[in-house]
């Protein structure tokens, strides 16, 4: 069962202080601190543990292929590839949800996180390779 952790007192700070403008499959969504090993408001990050634990890494913008990319936070996992080594997921956005792929290139079976919420990947747990925003309607 996929656990879901709800940031209701986030979400009410965000939307009272940010306005969204984009399309489906956006390229960012306009963070300063982004890939700092920190999840920070308006950033999608992973974890290299379940239930958000162990090293993090955060993202403003859609990636395409997680082979370059690290853990950057504290933790367990630190320093290890991000691709196929993902185990939790948190999205601190509002307006988009971020859709974990199995395969580079946004292609194959994929986990979706909802804006301001955080889940344990079920379908790319561990075989993660892409990410990208989709608009919420």
């Amino acid at each position: 069962m996929r656990k879901k952790y709800l940031l209701a007192p986030l979400a009410a700070a965000a939307l009272a202080t940010t306005a969204f403008t984009g399309v489906a499959g956006a390229d960012t969504v306009g963070t300063m601190a982004a890939r700092d090993g920190k999840c920070d408001n308006l950033e999608f990050c992973l974890y290299y543990n379940s239930e958000l634990g162990g090293s993090v890494s955060d993202f403003d913008q859609r990636v395409s292929d997680f082979a370059n990319y690290v853990f950057k936070g504290p933790g367990a996992g630190q320093g290890q590839s991000v691709k196929n080594n993902a185990a939790s997921a948190c999205n601190k956005t509002g307006r988009y949800t971020a859709r974990v792929y199995y395969n580079s290139n946004y292609k194959g079976v994929y986990d979706d996180i909802p804006p301001y919420t955080c889940y344990n990947l079920t379908r790319t747990y561990n075989e993660n390779a892409s990410f990208q925003w989709l608009v919420v309607a």
